[in-house]
């Protein structure tokens, strides 16, 4: 076994040896995961987890032996151009901007814990379709399940109830159930959203709190319920906790910030769309090829198909940064919106 195991992992693998339920054990190894180093010679630990993380997944979505009734595990099949969870304390309004951006239908009521199990709609956004995934609150009786749908996700939002006088209670006790377990957030340039925005920018506060965490999640932060006429009173209160990290404030009753909301998301899943034509064909910007930053043109061949890759000779490329039918090679690497059309 390696030497330079974490406190964090032996803690988990304690844990997980303890364990008397599925879910328990499931949520225990998840934790070993991801506070498990990642260099040369854990590579056989990493694929032991992982076997037997899926081998549990299996048992669990599977009938109890002897008829027993299992306890509930939801997951939420990944669809479109990212996965986006939806997170924060009971009854910040979660359920309404899902509704809002998505069209779900989602029962919203003025109390807590409405939404108990996920629930997942799709938010269009300039040609492409990006998942929300609308999730029962963070609370102290949380099940394991709901940590492990916000590790697999592509994006946590974030939201902060700006009418909540209790608001720093919450966000306080959300964050520590967060980082009980194991997720932590990446730290983005951080800048606050709010008719008293400062171009300043300094560490987050209460990202940096286990620094031996591995893979920290990408955050939006919300501050929802903005039009209330103390949100700017309570949003600076709350940056003395949280430091002066991204807050984009979003009122679902007047339509605020909404599409800015949409333009961040896709900006933080750090991907790119590209249309592709038939030769002597007019292009149809419509179905996007959606790709990480930083894909090539052969990437873009390989998501259309295997065999088209590799019989694949040269593209002519379209953009706004002055390409008009160029001929591009395997290795070019491509921008959004820029438009392909393959020879083979």
């Amino acid at each position: 076994m390696p030497a330079n195991l974490s406190a964090d992992y032996l803690k988990a693998e304690e844990k997980y040896r303890g364990a008397t339920t599925n879910e328990e054990r499931l949520a225990c190894l998840e934790e070993m995961f991801t506070t498990l180093p990642k260099p040369k010679g854990t590579e056989k630990m990493q694929a032991d987890i992982k076997t037997r993380i899926s081998k549990l997944k299996k048992e669990m979505a599977g009938p109890a032996k002897g008829g027993a009734k299992r306890a509930d595990w939801f997951h939420v099949e990944k669809q479109g151009a990212g996965q986006v969870v939806v997170i924060g304390a009971p009854n910040c309004g979660k359920s309404a901007l899902v509704r809002e951006l998505t069209g779900l239908h989602a029962e919203v009521a003025p109390y807590p814990f409405t939404t108990t199990q996920p629930a997942a709609g799709m938010m269009e956004f300039e040609g492409i379709q990006i998942q929300l995934v609308d999730m029962p609150p963070v609370a102290p009786d949380s099940p394991a399940w709901l940590y492990h749908i916000m590790r697999t996700a592509d994006i946590m939002v974030w939201m902060l109830d700006l009418s909540d006088d209790a608001l720093l209670e919450t966000t306080e006790q959300t964050q520590a159930l967060l980082e009980k377990a194991h997720i932590t957030f990446a730290s983005p340039k951080s800048i606050v959203h709010s008719p008293e925005s400062s171009p300043e920018s300094a560490p987050p506060a209460i990202d940096n709190r286990q620094s031996e965490i591995v893979n920290p999640k990408k955050v939006l932060r919300l501050g929802a319920k903005s039009d209330d006429p103390q949100a700017l009173d309570r949003l600076a209160i709350l940056r003395e906790l949280i430091g002066d990290v991204e807050v984009l404030s979003v009122s679902i009753e007047h339509h605020t910030g909404l599409e800015e909301l949409k333009r961040r998301v896709f900006t933080i899943l750090e991907i790119i769309r590209v249309y592709t034509k038939k030769p002597g064909k007019p292009v149809e910007l419509r179905d996007p090829v959606v790709l990480p930053i930083g894909s090539t043109m052969t990437d873009a061949a390989l998501h259309l198909h295997k065999d088209f890759a590799q019989n694949l000779q040269f593209a002519r490329l379209w953009n706004s940064s002055g390409y008009d039918g160029q001929r591009v090679e395997r290795g070019h690497v491509l921008q959004d919106k820029d438009i392909l059309e393959f020879h083979v």
